[in-house]
């Protein structure tokens, strides 16, 4: 089971920046894993999904586009497998991408969490 969700975005000044966290208090991601992710989508500048294994770093996460600058990222148990996720990423990015104004996704990261290991149809 995945061990958490992220939502960052990035910013020209101050870099990437973690607006919201599910669950808050248990889970961390590095600056050094920051950057990782960062670097694995600058470079096409599109939208889309990208996963990262380092060490003990089992990442997938989603971007949105140059437009928006956002990264959702789900932070997975070491053994799991990335692409068992992507579809579910790819509905559950969309809904907080959907719910960036005033900040409505941060309510919503609980049950988005939850969804994200289970099956599309269950979204």
């Amino acid at each position: 089971m995945p061990e958490g969700i992220f939502v960052m975005n990035y910013r020209d000044k101050g870099g990437i920046a973690i607006k919201a966290q599910y669950p808050e208090e248990k889970i961390k991601l590095h600056e050094s894993a920051q950057m990782h992710i960062l670097n694995i989508h600058e470079f096409s500048k599109e939208s889309g999904i990208a996963s990262l294994t380092v060490d003990d770093l089992n990442i997938t996460t989603y971007y949105s586009g140059e437009d928006t600058d956002y990264f959702i990222v789900v932070k997975l148990d070491s053994l799991e497998d990335p692409d068992d996720f992507e579809e579910n990423l790819k509905v559950v990015s969309q809904i907080i991408l959907g719910n960036l104004e005033n900040n409505k996704y941060k309510e919503m990261l609980p049950s988005l969490f939850k969804k994200i290991s289970g099956a599309p149809e269950n979204i």
